[in-house]
């Protein structure tokens, strides 16, 4: 590729196959202007032109549910540090994702916050997401993590999170959840069931207190029990694969989430009420290995990405996702079955209608925020509002 300006900016993106609304592969060129798309053409001219090499041009990734990557993580890692390994591997936007004990949570968001200008230095960083604390059970997470809805708590990590929290996950048993989430849902963030063995009926209430998003379909969810032998009972999930108001977000390494499990979802849901998410933590995007990791993980082997990180010490239990947001994309249509529009729409443009982004798609108007690929769909440049964030040839050379 060759970037003319040195600094590390883009007005004109040639030599490349776009991947439009519309699906099919189109070869035109995209002018930016302002971190945005402003013309979509053919023959268009530029005086900082980013040459695609006659790969491929995809919306830019984005991640709903991150707590780490590598050996970085929302609990001690630096945001700054933590974007440029998501531009490494192909998110435009992502969310840190917090569980822990709510004094923990608090201090975290205010750290993140204050090293970061108030979010303003990482603009890849679309806001916080709330895990815990208002979960019925921790599943993976901490005990700790785990407390009672109270009004105070609510106020209290909404003052932490300074306006930027945007996606909040909550159990719909709990006492006070549906006038939680309809207070949260007021105020613009997105609540997302999770982590519950709720009724049918707890969940409906929820959805129709403001719930519009489900967390990590399938995993933390139990099967419906049979009461009536010879009865096939409807369950939770049941309820979850067919309530057009919720979107779903799925695990999307074959492992967490069985290949006919993503099916049998992408059938219910279709591609604009799912989304490929990566859950990643400590590990997340490291080669095959085993790994001393931070904290209480300890010894860890990887693999494969797509089998998760996994205790040594504890009969190689799985301990969390080992994905990166490229690694859910090329899932998509390795492991799943679609093409380059389809996952594109998993990965991108459903997460970004979810949360109103301007983002998610190649279209004039939205932000530029793009990735290059080459045939294999191996990463060659991120771009992130029109400036280069990632690089793969300075990164091979440096």
């Amino acid at each position: 590729m060759n970037l003319s300006d040195a600094a590390r900016t883009t007005d004109i993106i040639t030599n490349g196959l776009a991947v439009l609304p519309s699906g099919e592969p189109s070869r035109v060129d995209i002018r930016v202007s302002d971190g945005r798309i402003a013309e979509i053409g053919v023959g268009l001219t530029g005086t900082a032109p980013l040459d695609a090499g006659g790969g491929y041009i995809t919306p830019g990734l984005i991640d709903l549910h991150t707590h780490g990557l590598g050996v970085l993580s929302v609990e001690s890692g630096s945001l700054g540090e933590w974007a440029k390994l998501e531009a490494a591997h192909g998110a435009t936007r992502f969310f840190p994702t917090f569980f822990g004990p709510p004094e923990a949570l608090v201090e975290q968001m205010e750290r993140h916050r204050r090293e970061t200008d108030d979010l303003r230095a990482v603009p890849q960083v679309g806001g916080f997401r709330l895990e815990a604390p208002y979960l019925a059970s921790a599943g993976g997470g901490p005990e700790a993590g785990v407390a009672p809805i109270t009004p105070a708590m609510t106020e209290r990590l909404l003052a932490a999170g300074g306006g930027h929290i945007r996606l909040w996950d909550l159990s719909p048993e709990l006492q006070g959840a549906c006038e939680a989430i309809a207070e949260l849902t007021q105020q613009g963030i997105v609540c997302s069931l999770a982590h519950t063995q709720a009724t049918i009926e707890q969940a409906r209430a929820a959805v129709e207190a403001g719930v519009r998003l489900v967390t990590h379909l399938f995993d933390t969810f139990r099967q419906a029990e049979v009461m009536d032998p010879g009865v096939y009972p409807a369950g939770l999930v049941d309820y979850l694969l067919v309530e057009d108001r919720l979107t779903c977000e799925i695990i999307a390494d074959g492992t967490h989430v069985h290949p006919l499990l993503v099916e049998k979802a992408l059938r219910c849901k279709g591609r604009d009420r799912l989304a490929f998410v990566t859950d990643s933590n400590y590990g997340a995007g490291l080669p095959p290995g085993d790994y001393v990791l931070p904290g209480s993980w300890g010894r860890s082997r990887i693999a494969d990405r797509n089998q998760g990180v996994r205790l040594i010490d504890r009969d190689l239990v799985l301990a969390g996702s080992a994905l990166t947001p490229l690694d859910a994309f090329c899932n998509a249509i390795r492991l799943f079955g679609q093409d380059l529009a389809g996952a594109s729409r998993l990965c991108s443009r459903t997460p970004a209608r979810l949360l109103g982004l301007n983002a998610g798609e190649i279209a004039v108007g939205r932000d530029a925020d793009l990735l290059i690929l080459d045939e294999d769909l191996k990463l060659q440049a991120t771009i992130v509002g029109g400036r280069v964030a990632y690089d793969a040839a300075e990164s091979v050379n440096g």
